[in-house]
């Protein structure tokens, strides 16, 4: 279960890094596209003014500023000419009845919708240090019908004009320099709609693949439950059969004791011990016995070595004091990690005891070792590595899983390392106080 958390956390965290990824993606992709049409716009827009420039006529900007100069230092007066000539020039000139017609045709091969606007935003008495017009009210030069609401920037203009007047009614006879700012801005109406078809089919890409990896995880997920049922089930079935077995064995080895003696009675005690020993380990089961002493310690190093001749052992023994460790335990955890080096082609075991602070187990051997993606489950119930030398070795897969149980019973660890091509450690760590 735990696997199966870590697993899905894993693939959750990849799978949101790969929605930002891809939003990241999308988005500059959007980026560009809005930067690319706008660059398009403003191409457009300047030919817009050039063609307004072959059509200008005394409704010009020069004609605007000429009469915006001639203002005074009477306020009525000023007054006066800045609203005459902003009600005059405001969308009643030849100006401004070209422009849409001109933005039109220039528009016509594309989708684009683009609004345009001129204006003079600054008129500023450098004599008296003053503006003249209103920041809000700025003077339109000319603009489309189409207004502008979040436009750009794409054509700036500042100039200087110095003049003297004379005006023997008004008794005005004065030098005047004026510094005049004009701005033209566009906006591509329909941009949102441009970029979005743009970049719509690599959206349905992203979109896609996101949704592909989610079905794939949703079938493997599905995969693995069924698996894992299926699994649950084969070792329920296994642990009935050999719960099963009780019986019988129990029969049999009553009715030996009581048969007479005959050629046949030994054959038949080994098979009845035989299959003891197979149903002990499924069950795991492991009766209380008395602390391990440095007594038992050696007995068990005879008997075993005694029992595999065929490999050298060695072993190290340091023994100071055992407060923690039973005799059954410490034989089953021995016994099957001795067996397994057997199992597996091992020629030389070397076993280092050291009991002090702590109880300290190693077995090292040059048997055919455990490879490295198979390490983090040698621990399972009834698992096996999966290659062609394991398939010819008989087992159940619950040796180094007895061993892990028995070493959790003492809230100790066990790790697993492996030598070069050939071989493999254990490495058990216990409590002793």
């Amino acid at each position: 279960m735990d696997k199966k958390i870590g697993t899905t956390l894993l693939f959750i965290t990849s799978f949101l890094v790969l929605i930002a990824l891809q939003s990241y993606y999308v988005y500059n992709a959007y980026l560009l596209e809005e930067k690319e049409l706008n660059k398009k716009a403003k191409i457009i827009a300047d030919e817009v003014l050039e063609q307004l420039e072959k059509y200008e006529t005394e409704a010009s900007e020069d004609s605007l500023i000429l009469s915006l100069k001639k203002l005074s230092s009477n306020e009525l007066f000023m007054n006066q000419k800045l609203s005459e000539r902003k009600q005059w020039y405001a969308f009643k000139n030849f100006y401004e009845r070209q422009v849409d017609s001109i933005m039109e045709a220039e528009v016509q091969q594309t989708d684009f919708k683009i609004a345009l606007r001129s204006e003079i935003y600054s008129v500023f008495d450098e004599k008296r240090q003053k503006e003249l017009l209103n920041v809000k009210s700025p003077l339109v030069l000319f603009k489309t019908k189409a207004s502008i609401d979040k436009g750009f920037i794409f054509n700036e203009g500042k100039w200087d004009s110095n003049f003297s007047e004379k005006d023997t009614e008004l008794k005005v006879d004065e030098h005047y320099h004026y510094t005049i700012r004009s701005r033209t801005s566009a906006e591509l109406l329909n941009l949102k709609y441009l970029v979005f078809k743009k970049i719509l089919p690599l959206s349905l890409v992203s979109l896609s693949i996101i949704l592909l990896l989610t079905y794939l995880f949703w079938r493997t997920l599905k995969n693995l439950n069924l698996q894992q049922l299926k699994v649950s089930q084969l070792y329920t079935s296994i642990d009935s059969i050999a719960h099963e077995l009780n019986t019988p064995l129990t029969t049999l080895k009553f009715t030996l004791a009581n048969t007479p003696a005959s050629e046949t009675k030994p054959l038949l005690e080994r098979q009845i011990q035989r299959l003891e020993k197979i149903v002990s380990s499924i069950h795991n089961s492991s009766s209380d016995s008395e602390l391990l002493s440095k007594e038992d310690i050696d007995n068990f190093v005879a008997n075993i070595t005694k029992r595999f001749e065929q490999i050298k052992l060695e072993t190290a023994i340091e023994f100071r004091g055992n407060h923690t460790l039973l005799k059954n335990d410490f034989e089953q955890i021995l016994t099957n990690l001795i067996e397994n080096s057997v199992k597996y082609k091992a020629k030389e075991v070397k076993v280092e005891l050291n009991f002090g602070k702590q109880i300290l187990i190693g077995i090292t051997d040059n048997g055919i070792g455990i490879p490295e993606e198979a390490q983090p489950y040698i621990f399972d119930k009834y698992y096996r590595v999966s290659r062609p030398e394991n398939m010819q070795i008989n087992g159940l897969g619950l040796g180094l899983h007895i061993v892990k149980q028995t070493v959790e019973k003492y809230s100790g660890n066990i790790t697993v390392e492996s030598i070069m091509e050939n071989g493999v450690t254990f490495k058990i760590t216990l409590p002793n106080a």
